[in-house]
């Protein structure tokens, strides 16, 4: 499989969230047949009808899990809309390049997302269905989804080209930066395409926000509002470090906890809500893996447990010889507790066997039993983070130049079409 349909398959992961199997139906207002058939919006020479927006609205309830009331629709709608809009330029363009989705293709697609709603063969369509929404919607919406991929990658294509010093360029930040923490972080993205469009999209943001704090899925908003290509995988960014984003998205990232969704951001390309899923330390002596052994002192007639750690500490001279040792000096209970990583040790145990050297005997320390013991460590092996292949590199690079190459690709599409949004 080339890079290229690999990134393209990366773009097409997943269109829903929620499992919608026994989900009850969403009760909504019957409008009337004049409403539903009014436009909503002209696209150059399409049309998106209302009945568009109703189908759309009711896929979003369901996969955000928010409230069907009269305010989440009216939020919704704009959302909702320019989605929509989004998709017929689209569908549009590739229309222009001749670039066709077979149902088959189609059909996949939606098997794949049954699969990952553990849902039987058929049974979204029936599902749909029992919600009032007709399964064309959800077709339409994937074969927007898979145009558009298609589209992406012929022109990337023609026009980028990832090369073995883009690799290695990645490849000495990878370890330039390899001792620093790691992030990982999800994202809402909304473009703004000019100067007088901000106002709006930022009371969208803030929309999205005032949702995410009513409960609403932050993967499920993303999904169906955001305008990265990371919304297929629900806006997961994967894990990333300090130094490789705009600036004011890097300070963002930093200054947050674990959890924590932050205000609206903007970049030069739009606007950004992040979400700090975790946070991951680079590796340290804890994450050492040793081979430990250990000696379990007893008291023997008048004899104390100091003076027998004494005499162990003369007789012990490395690990060739432990078992003799210990039977010599009587601690039948002692022995080996295999390979382990010292962050594995009780916090009481980790810093005196993470101080010792190979072949060292540690001092006396009070176990969880209660008795006294001994550590020796007979191996150690540090942690070291695997580096990426190569290969990975090089999709890594080509996803991020599909992303940048979609959003400018859209943002240019949407320039110059006509758009009419109803009120």
């Amino acid at each position: 499989m080339s890079s290229y349909k690999t990134a393209s398959n990366i773009f097409l992961l997943t269109i829903l969230s929620a499992t919608v199997y026994g989900i009850a139906l969403l009760s909504t207002s019957v409008a009337s047949a004049q409403n539903v058939l009014r436009i909503a919006a002209v696209v150059n020479d399409r049309v998106v009808s209302a009945l568009d927006v109703v189908h759309r609205m009711r896929f979003v309830m369901v996969s955000t899990q928010l409230p069907n009331t009269a305010e989440t629709r009216k939020r919704l709608t704009p959302q909702i809309i320019r989605s929509l809009v989004d998709e017929q330029i689209q569908l549009q363009e590739s229309n222009q390049q001749n670039i066709r989705v077979s149902e088959r293709e189609i059909d996949k697609k939606i098997r794949d997302l049954e699969k990952k709603n553990k849902l039987p063969a058929g049974k979204l369509k029936s599902e749909l269905t029992r919600m009032g929404t007709d399964i064309l919607t959800l077709r339409d919406q994937i074969r927007a989804r898979i145009a558009w991929a298609k589209t992406v990658a012929r022109r990337m294509r023609r026009e980028n080209q990832i090369n073995d010093e883009d690799i290695d360029e990645e490849l000495a930040q990878i370890k330039k930066r390899r001792n620093q923490p790691q992030y990982r972080v999800s994202e809402i993205f909304l473009s703004i395409d000019n100067p007088d469009q901000e106002k709006q999209i930022r009371a969208t943001a803030l929309r999205l926000l005032a949702q995410l704090k009513g409960g609403a899925k932050f993967s499920s908003l993303a999904r169906a509002f955001s305008q990265s290509t990371s919304a297929l995988l629900g806006g997961d960014l994967g894990w990333i470090q300090r130094g490789r984003l705009d600036q004011k998205l890097d300070e963002s990232i930093g200054g947050m906890a674990a959890g924590e969704v932050s205000q609206p951001i903007r970049s030069f390309a739009g606007l950004h809500i992040f979400k700090l899923q975790k946070i991951r330390q680079p590796s340290s002596k804890n994450d050492a893996q040793v081979s430990l052994r250990q000696v379990v002192l007893r008291k023997e007639g008048g004899s104390t447990l100091r003076d027998k750690a004494n005499v162990i500490r003369k007789s012990l001279s490395g690990c060739d010889k432990f078992d003799d040792m210990v039977k010599a000096v009587g601690a039948p209970t002692s022995g080996s507790l295999g390979k382990m990583k010292i962050s594995e040790l009780p916090k009481n145990l980790r810093e005196g066997v993470q101080a010792l050297n190979v072949g060292e005997l540690g001092a006396p320390v009070i176990a969880a039993s209660g008795r006294e013991v001994m550590f020796i460590v007979c191996n150690r092996k540090a942690h070291v983070a695997k580096l990426p292949k190569r290969s990975q590199i090089r999709q890594k690079l080509l996803n991020k130049k599909l992303e940048r190459l979609s959003k400018r690709y859209l943002r240019d599409l949407r320039r110059n079409a006509f758009i009419d949004v109803r009120k």
